[in-house]
């Protein structure tokens, strides 16, 4: 099987040949990016390769789109033996990490989520997409002063519980943790090159209480209002370890709630986290690998045998290696939707066919058949069930 290509699309130009390659897309970043590099004369052309910064691009990788944006830096280089480019670049969505959120007073009144985020995007050029629902109506919403406009966004998706990414293609995405699921399932001993299981206190705590000032009106005013707050418990930090956040927007109770079990969850997602490398870019179907899909994971080592969520996908190719994927996996429910709010097709199947709960029995039956199962580590927690311990 040849090796797949990595082409950059500029104007009307297409640029193969590239002798080294890392591009990142996830669902917990708003752009994707990339970097490549080659000696700067190619086949058939008698002058350097001509990249300019700010440029309209295209990443492809076998013959797939990974990344639609613009040229970043393009740097040239030689000594006495060689010359060579590098050139580096980011998706549209960009634009909106680096520049600043303006909309006419900066402040909207009853409007939706996917409503904010269209109307900052709107100057950029950017299109939005929004997955499902994005959540209750905000009675008021400001940008705050000196913002960007991702920031702005992003503010506004935690009240909602939003996902804000991109699709490669340019758009900017608002969604929530995916059922779809990978193609391919990833095996210790057989496509499996290298596996890392993290999990990290460092950004964990086992108290969270979110802080706010309600919203007033005829009825509800006064200390009703006043001082809002909900606090939720990660029952797997042991020692006290308590943090207070002042949340984003006026709210009521039940969205300091939501916004407390967000944060526990996102929290524990971040800690606790397995990195796996495969061979190539692509599942067994040909597609590529794709961060928001769900895959079986089986790592007897590392003590996992369920379905996690690819959060992260890093691409790469150099001389020794050759063509990988790194992919960065979690507990699909350092996603969820939050409480208060109705359960979603992902969290039933988490506890359904194939899923977590199914995971734990089958672990614990064959614990009890002296089978040597080993433990199963619940990435939603970072405890171990079952075997030997």
């Amino acid at each position: 099987m040849s090796e797949p290509i990595v082409q950059l699309k500029v104007g009307s130009n297409v640029f193969g040949g590239w002798k080294t390659m890392r591009a990142e897309v996830g669902i917990e970043q708003c752009a994707g990016a990339f970097e490549l590099g080659v000696t700067d004369r190619w086949a058939g052309q008698a002058t350097p390769l001509q990249v300019r910064a700010g440029e309209a691009c295209t990443l492809m990788l076998a013959e797939q789109t990974v990344i639609t944006g613009f040229i970043d830096v393009p740097k040239p280089r030689y000594d006495s033996k060689s010359h060579g480019i590098s050139v580096s670049g980011r998706d549209k969505t960009m634009d909106l990490i680096d520049c600043s959120a303006i909309y006419k007073s900066g402040q909207w009144k009853n409007v939706t989520l996917d409503r904010i985020a269209r109307d900052i995007c709107k100057p950029f050029g950017i299109e939005v997409v929004a997955h499902g629902d994005t959540g209750e109506i905000f009675d008021s919403f400001n940008i705050e002063e000196g913002e960007r406009a991702f920031e702005t966004i992003d503010r506004a998706a935690r009240m909602r519980s939003v996902l804000v990414t991109t699709d490669g293609t340019g758009k900017l995405i608002l969604t929530r943790a995916s059922t779809q699921k990978a193609g391919t399932s990833l095996v210790e001993g057989e496509n499996i090159l290298f596996a890392e299981l993290e999990n990290s206190w460092k950004e964990r705590y086992s108290q969270i209480t979110i802080k706010g000032q309600g919203k007033g009106n005829l009825t509800e005013f006064g200390e009703k209002v006043a001082h809002g707050s909900a606090t939720v418990q990660d029952d797997a930090i042991t020692r006290y370890r308590p943090l207070i956040v002042i949340a984003e927007q006026h709210g009521k109770g039940p969205s300091f709630k939501q916004r407390a079990e967000w944060e526990r969850n996102v929290r524990r997602g971040r800690g606790i986290r397995a990195t796996i490398v495969v061979q190539g870019w692509t599942m067994n179907d040909g597609k590529l690998w794709r961060p928001n899909l769900l895959v079986p994971v089986k790592s007897p080592y590392l003590y996992i045998d369920q379905q996690l969520l690819i959060a992260k996908c890093i691409y790469s190719k150099d001389d020794s290696s050759g063509t990988l994927t790194t992919l960065q996996l979690v507990h699909p429910s350092a996603f969820d939707v939050l409480q208060g709010v109705r359960g979603t097709p992902l969290n039933r199947r988490i506890r359904g066919t194939n899923g977590l709960e199914d995971n734990r029995k089958h672990a614990k039956e064959r614990a009890k058949g002296n089978k040597s199962a080993g433990a199963i580590i619940d990435l939603s927690t970072g405890n171990a069930e079952g075997g030997d311990q």
